[in-house]
């Protein structure tokens, strides 16, 4: 019997001129589906930014995100409580909640201008974001991103003493103490 199965031809399915064998078939069975980020990268992807991205990822203001989805039911039915019809109520609701999380600098109406440019720049040259960097350390100035200055060493020398503070009148007695401990 298991000789006769061996020996009989394997089923073929004819799919748009593609002929696909019982093998391939079997290869084909479903399976995870393919991410473009695996599920152990994903905090890493909120909270970081990739490499060649002129923007970094504050995720400090990240804790700071606020939005309230009742707001304005809550607020349309006090106004309701206090007595007045539907209409002045509707009239009287604020346009934006006052919890919401302000948008950055580059939301405002003066950043639309360049942003319009660093669009048309991008878009002219083919998504070739290395001849538009004039634009975007523009919009970098605009959003509030400063060069990192580079210290001295004297710069760092006050600053870690400036964070030492009162544990570095400890070194002298240190150093005093070991003149007289020899280590072998």
């Amino acid at each position: 019997l298991f000789r006769s199965l061996r020996l009989a031809p394997r089923p073929r399915l004819q799919l748009s001129g593609i002929c696909l064998s019982s093998r391939n078939q079997a290869t084909m069975a479903p399976s995870i589906p393919k991410v473009a980020i695996p599920p152990e990268k994903w905090t890493q992807a909120v909270y970081s930014t990739p490499e060649p991205s002129l923007a970094k990822a504050e995720s400090e203001k990240l804790q700071s995100m606020q939005f309230n989805p009742s707001f304005f039911s809550s607020a349309y039915t006090q106004c309701i409580g206090r007595g007045l019809s539907h209409k002045e109520c509707v009239a009287s609701l604020p346009a934006v909640d006052s919890k919401i999380t302000p948008a950055g600098p580059l939301a405002g109406s003066a950043a639309n201008a360049d942003i319009s440019a660093a669009i048309a720049c991008i878009s002219e040259n083919g998504g070739d974001p290395e001849k538009c960097t004039t634009h975007f350390e523009g919009l970098a100035k605009l959003a509030g991103y400063k060069e990192e200055v580079k210290k001295s060493s004297t710069e760092k020398a006050s600053e870690f003493c400036s964070k030492a503070g009162w544990n570095l009148l400890a070194v002298p007695v240190l150093y005093g103490a070991l003149k007289f401990i020899k280590i072998k």
